[in-house]
This record gives structure tokens, C-alpha cells and sequence, in this order.
């Protein structure tokens, strides 16, 4: 017993046991006859003892035999088990996903592609991990996440980038006194507002501190009054008259849509659009339920335009 049992002889002894016939097992496996009385003399050597009672034409399993097989078919059960796991899963049909993103993405646009893609898939199961573009970039060059989806364009080198929706960024005001005679903003007026600003690593804020820059001036030159982790937390500061906000308008649809805030234009911005990467290392092997999704992500139409929140039209980018 040196070598081990080989599971192909044991998974056709199981089938003997079954049928009661090396004939019929023959015919259920697609061998002849005399290549499963060999299969099974050749177990019958492994363990040097006898597995059947061979009378005339009927056969029986020995004590030895019954023994076998009541433990070798939970065997080949699991084989035929981690055989059907292993298909699947390289079908793209079953497994585990790990995507990252950032607030923006992970909040309003996965959940439509995921709904989607477990219509599709069901037995794969998506984890999605909400933080900052800097945050998501970092796990997936670490491996974390096999996507990722941001709201900036990543410095580092090597990437997979590719666009898959666009955002505009508009500035979010309270539904209060300071604010109600205020049909549009010069960006010197708003520099002595009350202001909200997202964390440093966010692509929205990213984007904000580049467009300032064009225009001279800094978020230091501002009077920020909160930095906030999440854009639910911005967006409920504005909500309770604490700020204004530069905040995706994608975000704010619904608040403006029930009058709990407004849109106020800054004269000098005109239109502040932005884009969202799906982002992957092309140095680690893809999983095919990574294959699978952003299959779904292509069919989707998050790549091909994004509604507008509040301003009710597409931008194809």
C-alpha cells in the first residue's frame, strides 16, 4: 500500500458495488467488461484481499468490500463534488468576487450592474468595498480587489484603465435663509461660505482641488467648516444648514429631486464634468467571474452614458 488508491479504480469498484455486475457496471461507464474485472483484481492486489463473492453470475461484496465502499463513495462523491465546483467556477458560474470603489460608484452605479449580473450568476456572491479612490487603487494593485471603480484617474503605472461612466459635479446649498436669495455664485462669494469638503484621497475632492487650481486658488483659501469620510455624510450636513457642498450631482438627485436641497450655479464653473475607471492589474490572473461581470458591465450601458441626477440628460463620454 505504498502508492495510494487510485480514485479511478475506486470510483468504478463504487459502480460494481451498484449495479451488482461487473456488465451493467461496464455499460454505465462506457468500458468493457473485461476492463472492469481488471480495474477491480487490480484493487483487489492494492489490498490484498478479495472484494466480491463471485456466484456464478451474481457477485456480492465481501466484508472487506462493503467496507470499501462504504467509505470510498463519500470519495467519489467529493471528486465528483470539487469536479462540479471546478467547472462551474471556470464557467464563470460560481465563486466570489471582490470589487472596491469609491463612494460615488459604489453607491449609485454598481448596484444596478450587480442586480444585473446576480440575475446572471446567482451563485457567485459580490463583495463590494466602499472607500476612497486612493484606498480602492491601493487594494487592487494589493490584490484585494480584483476591480475597482474610482472617481479619479490613478498616477500609478501599469493599470488597466478604461472609462465606464461619467458624473458632473454642481455645488449643493441648503434650503435656508443665507442661501434663498442666491440664484447663482461668483467663486469669490463662495470662498466666505460655509463649506463641506470630502477627505484628501477622494476623487471628488481630487477633482474639485484641480479645478480650483485653473482658477487660482486653493480649498485653503476657502472657509471649509467640515471634511467629511462619505458622501452620505456630506449630504446630511447640508440637509441640517451646516454647508454647502461641490458633490456630485448623480448624489444629489433624489434630495433636490424632494426639495430638501438645491443646485446654486458658480458663475466661473460652467459645466464640471468627471469620469469613473473600472481599474485592474493586469499583472494578476484574472478569475473567470471577473471575466463574467465585466461582461455584464459591457452589456450594461454604465459604459455608453450616465443620467443625469438633476440635470435629466445623458453624456455619452
Amino acid at each position: 500500500m505504498r502508492s495510494g488508491v487510485d480514485l479511478k479504480l475506486l470510483e468504478i469498484f463504487c459502480c460494481v458495488c451498484e449495479e451488482g455486475s461487473f456488465s451493467r457496471a461496464a455499460e454505465r461507464l462506457g468500458l468493457t467488461q473485461p476492463t472492469i474485472s481488471e480495474h477491480v483484481k487490480t484493487l483487489e492486489k492494492y489490498f490484498q484481499a478479495p472484494l466480491f463473492d463471485r456466484l456464478g453470475r451474481h457477485i456480492r461484496p465481501t466484508g472487506a468490500g462493503e467496507l470499501l465502499y462504504s467509505r470510498g463513495r463519500s470519495i467519489v462523491e467529493m471528486k465528483q463534488s470539487v469536479e462540479e465546483v471546478m467547472r462551474h467556477y471556470l464557467n464563470g458560474a460560481q465563486g466570489e468576487l471582490r470589487i472596491g470603489a469609491s463612494n460615488i460608484p459604489g453607491e449609485y452605479l454598481l448596484p444596478r450592474v450587480i442586480g444585473r449580473f446576480h440575475r446572471t450568476h446567482p451563485n457567485v456572491r459580490v463583495r463590494v468595498v466602499i472607500g476612497d479612490s486612493e484606498q480602492i487603487i491601493d487594494g487592487v494593485i494589493e490584490g484585494t480587489y480584483e476591480i475597482g471603480f474610482v472617481g479619479s484617474r490613478p498616477r500609478q503605472p501599469g493599470l488597466d484603465l478604461e472609462k465606464f461612466a461619467s458624473d458632473r459635479l454642481v455645488l449643493a446649498v441648503p434650503r435656508s435663509k443665507s442661501w434663498a436669495d442666491i440664484a447663482d455664485i461668483a467663486l469669490a462669494d463662495l470662498m466666505r461660505m460655509p463649506l463641506l469638503v470630502r477627505e484628501p484621497g477622494s476623487g471628488t475632492r481630487e477633482e474639485v482641488e484641480h479645478w480650483l487650481h485653473g482658477h487660482g486658488v486653493a480649498l485653503a483659501d476657502f472657509n471649509v467648516v467640515a471634511e467629511m469620510g462619505s458622501t452620505a455624510a456630506i449630504k446630511e450636513s447640508i440637509r441640517e444648514n451646516v454647508g454647502a457642498s461641490i458633490i456630485s450631482d448623480l448624489a444629489v438627485a433624489a434630495e433636490v429631486a424632494a426639495g430638501r436641497m438645491r443646485i446654486v450655479p458658480i458663475r466661473e464653473m460652467g459645466t464640471l464634468d468627471r469620469d469613473f475607471f473600472r481599474v485592474i492589474d493586469p499583472r494578476r490572473v484574472a478569475s473567470p467571474v471577473r471575466g463574467a461581470f465585466l461582461d455584464v458591465l459591457a452589456d450594461s450601458g454604465e459604459r455608453k452614458g450616465l443620467r443625469r441626477g438633476t440635470g435629466g440628460h445623458s453624456k455619452t463620454r
